[in-house]
């Protein structure tokens, strides 16, 4: 299947999806919403987000309710662009990143929280910014890998 990089709306909407879906299990301190989140990354690492199970639940939202902020401004749509290597990157840190999370869980829930909060924090501010740690981090590797080669 050949891939199709998502377009900035799906990507601010799936960051801002993922980011209430964390911050509702960190007041709830439900950690089913902590599986959701896991389910809902796994499925979008198979599918991309172009195809991701968040794309198709923003229609009937927008449509409904119509949340305006969600479009995304012509000066901040190269901040929100994705490879399919970005992409995978992305989503594979939040993976690990809520599985860590949870295998802390049965012994230290506090660490599951905290982890928790930072995770939806960070989210939000990539929603609404385009700032993205996990693009940082991408990059962090992408400039290892090069180094590594010429050594």
């Amino acid at each position: 299947m050949q891939y199709h990089p998502p377009k900035p709306l799906f990507v601010k909407w799936n960051r801002l999806f993922n980011s209430i879906v964390v911050i509702g299990a960190v007041f709830s301190q439900r950690a089913e919403f902590l599986y959701f989140f896991l389910a809902i990354n796994m499925v979008t690492f198979v599918a991309t987000i172009h195809y991701g199970p968040t794309r198709f639940l923003l229609w009937p939202i927008r449509k409904t309710v119509g949340l305006r902020f969600l479009d995304v401004s012509p000066a901040y749509v190269r901040s929100y662009r994705m490879t399919a290597s970005t992409e995978r990157f992305e989503i594979l840190l939040r993976i690990l990143a809520v599985t860590a999370a949870l295998s802390f869980y049965p012994c230290c829930p506090t660490v599951t929280w905290l982890m928790a909060s930072a995770m939806g924090i960070f989210m939000l501010i990539s929603a609404f910014f385009g700032f993205c740690l996990s693009a940082l981090g991408y990059i962090a590797v992408k400039s290892l890998k090069a180094r590594c080669r010429v050594c």
